[in-house]
C-alpha cells in the first residue's frame, strides 16, 4: 500500500514497568493507550483534534476498534507506533495503526472507526470534507474493515465488575475508550486459564458511561471458534449496553 508521508505519523514509546503484566510484557490496554496517544497527537497536528472540532460544536466519537497482536513488547523495549487516517465513507473516518519493535518488525496492528457527533443533538453528522480529504485513499487496511454490528451477550449471564471512578474518565468526563478494553480484558472469562491473554479484540462502543455508574459484564464463548468469546459491558440497574466485543485468548 502506497502511503503519503504527510499523512503518516510516527511516535516512539518506551514500555514502562506500570504498563506490563506479571509476564513483564505490555498489556493490551497499554498497547491501546499507545495507539490513542499517537492518534491524538497526529489529529492535533492535522488541526482536527477534539478541542478544535469542539469550536464547531462537534466532537469525535470512537465507534469501533479492532486490534490484533502478533507479539507483545516487553518492559523497557523501545517501540514505535505508525498511524495514518485512511479513506472514509462519509459517515465514518478510518485510522490504521501498526506497532513495531526497534528492528521494524510489526508486533500488532489496529483499525479504528470514528464518527463526528453534534454536541447539542448528540447525533452523528456527515464527516467534514476536510477530514475525508486528509485520509489516504486506499481500499486496503492493516485489518479488514468490519462494518457489521457486534451483537451483545444476553444480560442474564452478567456479573458486577466495578463502579466508575475518576481515573476511568477522559477529558469529556466520560469513561475513556481504553477503560472499556481494560475492563473486558482485565476480568478474564470463566474457563480462561491464567496463562492465556487477550491477543485480539473487536469492540463496538454503544453508549457513554460516567462517574458512579455501576458496570456489569456478560460473557459467552463463540460457538465453533476455540478461544473466542463475546463479551458485553452493561451499566446500572437497567443494564444498558455500553460496549460489545469479540475477543480472542491465546497462550
Amino acid at each position: 500500500m502506497q502511503k503519503n508521508n504527510q499523512a503518516v505519523f510516527r511516535q516512539s514509546f518506551t514500555v514502562r514497568s506500570y504498563e506490563v503484566a506479571s509476564d513483564q510484557k505490555a498489556t493490551l490496554p497499554s498497547v491501546c493507550d499507545y495507539f490513542q496517544e499517537a492518534a491524538g497527537v497526529h489529529a492535533q497536528q492535522l488541526d482536527f483534534d477534539i478541542s478544535q472540532l469542539q469550536e464547531q460544536n462537534l466532537t469525535w466519537v470512537l465507534y469501533k476498534m479492532h486490534v490484533k497482536m502478533n507479539r507483545f513488547p516487553e518492559r523497557w523495549n523501545e517501540i514505535e507506533v505508525e498511524t495514518w487516517p485512511s479513506s472514509g465513507d462519509g459517515i465514518r473516518a478510518f485510522r490504521d495503526y501498526e506497532l513495531k519493535d526497534s528492528r521494524g518488525t510489526i508486533l500488532g496492528a489496529a483499525i479504528s472507526q470514528w464518527m463526528v457527533l453534534n454536541i447539542k443533538t448528540r447525533r452523528p453528522v456527515r464527516m467534514p470534507q476536510a477530514v475525508l480529504d486528509m485520509g489516504i485513499n486506499t481500499s486496503r487496511h492493516v485489518i479488514e474493515i468490519d462494518k457489521k454490528p457486534v451483537e451483545p451477550v444476553k444480560k442474564q449471564n452478567h456479573r458486577f465488575l466495578l463502579s466508575v471512578g475518576e481515573y476511568d474518565l477522559d477529558m469529556n468526563n466520560h469513561v475513556n475508550n481504553v477503560s472499556y478494553i481494560r475492563w473486558i480484558t482485565g476480568f478474564r472469562p470463566a474457563g480462561i486459564t491464567a496463562g492465556k491473554k487477550c491477543t485480539e479484540i473487536n469492540i463496538q462502543y454503544v453508549s457513554e458511561a460516567v462517574l458512579g455508574d455501576e458496570i456489569y459484564q456478560a460473557t459467552e464463548p463463540v460457538e465453533d471458534s476455540a478461544g473466542h468469546y463475546r463479551q458485553t459491558l452493561y451499566k446500572n440497574n437497567d443494564f444498558k449496553v455500553i460496549a460489545a466485543a469479540v475477543t480472542k485468548w491465546d497462550e
